[in-house]
């Protein structure tokens, strides 16, 4: 108790040194720190906007909207809690399957469990642990490993893959010990695992990563089972039907009955209240059903064509797709950064174009297609009640666009 009550004191020593709010968010990618550091920066001293306390309401602990503890209790120590700077929320999301959501999150939980040196090259690993909740059950271990042995030969400058030593594939491998991976069936599974998740860490006889603190807790899919929960919410309201007022109310409060709203509620709050115990960030993706992306801020974009297809590149930031959240409330002001990705754009042949004209092109939209560039930027649904310096801020950064790669050796930015 007295080791956990000083490196609580010597945390918040340090957070009163050099100040909580300087505290920069940190995944160990330029693109992404950048863009955090915008959307996390506290306000300008003298600048009031109208929002600001619902601001402070959404940050500060003991005024927390989910209803959680303003003391969170760590190995039996009432340890107050506060959200860091450096522990950001982030949602990655797009508008179909196989737009590079789960293998930047493979490049994200590489650089959190690699070391920060292998022989005798940084690589910019932070030796940390991670958590990998799958709920769309395609985890693939091998990808993960790959992307591992990419950063790791990117950063030593190999020319081949088979040119990484015993040691540094034994260094590669024991990393993938430390990404604990979980994979509900379910949304109520899914709230279970994260209520006993810090029983689990905890608990260092039950896994090798004691030494190692939680850097990231990933989630992909949060919304997976949305369907299912729709499904099992409408059906809860059917059987209320006729029943007295006072009655649901009751099974609502102890929770008898599935409602969505509750729900998703209670799964923001889990993961609020591990990131207090864990000072770790979270990363969760989505995917847009069609029906969330029109509105006032798509610019009701329309193709006239089948070969003309959007490049966010031709498109300032402000014009570029942005849609509400896929998942209800609190989840769309749950993260503090929002960015959006897809594939980069591959126009199909034109219905009038002849065969061999189309058998003449083919080699180069192979090539093209082989390079598997990536590219996202920040999702502006809301930009309307955004405060200037946010929309600067952006604009700066090449209106919040960044690109990655994708291939047979791993994730690759810039």
């Amino acid at each position: 108790m007295a080791t956990g009550m000083l490196l609580h004191d010597l945390r918040e020593l340090y957070q009163e040194r050099i100040g909580r709010n300087t505290l920069k968010p940190r995944f160990g990618v330029d693109e992404l720190d950048n863009l955090l550091g915008i959307f996390t920066a506290p306000a300008p001293s003298g600048q009031h906007r109208a929002d600001t306390a619902q601001e402070e309401l959404q940050i500060a602990p003991e005024h927390d909207q989910f209803g959680i503890d303003a003391n969170t209790h760590f190995a039996g120590i009432a340890v107050p809690a506060y959200t860091s700077h450096a522990d950001p929320v982030l949602e990655i999301s797009s508008t179909s399957s196989a737009a590079g959501k789960t293998n930047l999150l493979y490049y994200l939980t590489a650089l959190a469990v690699l070391p920060a040196e292998v022989n005798g090259f940084q690589i910019g690993g932070h030796d940390s642990a991670v958590v990998f909740i799958d709920t769309d059950g395609r985890f693939d271990a091998e990808r993960l490993r790959t992307v591992l042995r990419g950063v790791v030969k990117v950063k030593c400058g190999a020319q081949d893959m088979s040119r990484l030593d015993e040691e540094t594939e034994r260094t590669i491998v024991s990393c993938l010990e430390h990404v604990h991976i979980f994979q509900p069936q379910s949304s109520s599974a899914l709230l279970a695992t994260l209520q006993q998740l810090d029983t689990y860490l905890l608990d260092l006889a039950r896994h090798v990563s004691s030494s190692r603190a939680l850097r990231l807790l990933f989630l992909d899919s949060a919304n997976a089972f949305y369907w299912q929960d729709r499904l099992q919410d409408e059906v809860t309201r059917i059987e209320q039907i006729g029943r007295p007022a006072a009655e649901i109310e009751t099974d609502r409060r102890k929770k008898q009955s599935f409602y969505l709203f509750a729900m998703y509620t209670d799964l923001v709050r889990e993961l609020k209240r591990l990131q207090r115990v864990f000072s770790c960030a979270i990363v969760f993706t989505t995917t847009a059903t069609p029906h969330t992306t029109p509105g006032r801020h798509s610019h009701e974009y329309q193709p006239s064509g089948p070969y003309e297809l959007f490049n966010p590149l031709d498109a300032p930031a402000f014009r570029r797709p942005s849609f509400r959240s896929a998942l209800p409330a609190p989840w769309g002001t749950f993260p503090a950064l929002r960015v959006v990705v897809q594939r980069d754009p591959v126009r199909p042949f034109p219905a009038a174009m002849g065969l061999q004209e189309a058998e003449e092109n083919a080699a180069k939209r192979q090539e093209v297609l082989m390079r598997g560039r990536f590219c996202g930027w920040v999702n502006m649904w809301g930009r309307e009640d955004w405060p200037r310096r946010w929309l600067e801020g952006v604009e700066a950064l090449d209106g919040g666009m960044f690109f990655f790669r994708m291939g047979r050796d791993g994730v690759q930015f810039g």
